[in-house]
């Protein structure tokens, strides 16, 4: 364990950690359509589409859902509702 109780994650579960966050971060940066050539609205739709899907990928690994269950039974996690 680490500091404060917490369950150190396997290199695998932070690695998937570390890409949910990346996704996360291309999702929330709309703006930075800019940076690309020019593209229509159905193009952005479908990378954001793409992007949902890779990060429900990520989220379904058995690995992560073990240590996410582990945060969320120690009171790690904010409630979800």
């Amino acid at each position: 364990m680490t500091g404060a109780g917490i369950p150190p994650p396997s290199d695998a579960a932070l690695i998937r950690l570390a890409s949910i966050a990346s996704h996360v971060e291309d999702l929330l940066a709309a703006d930075r359509q800019v940076e690309r050539a020019p593209v229509g609205l159905r193009t952005i739709k479908n990378d954001r589409r793409r992007t949902m899907e890779a990060i429900l990928v990520l989220l379904a690994d058995a690995e992560l859902r073990d240590y996410l269950a582990e945060l969320e039974k120690r009171g790690l996690l904010p409630d979800k509702g």
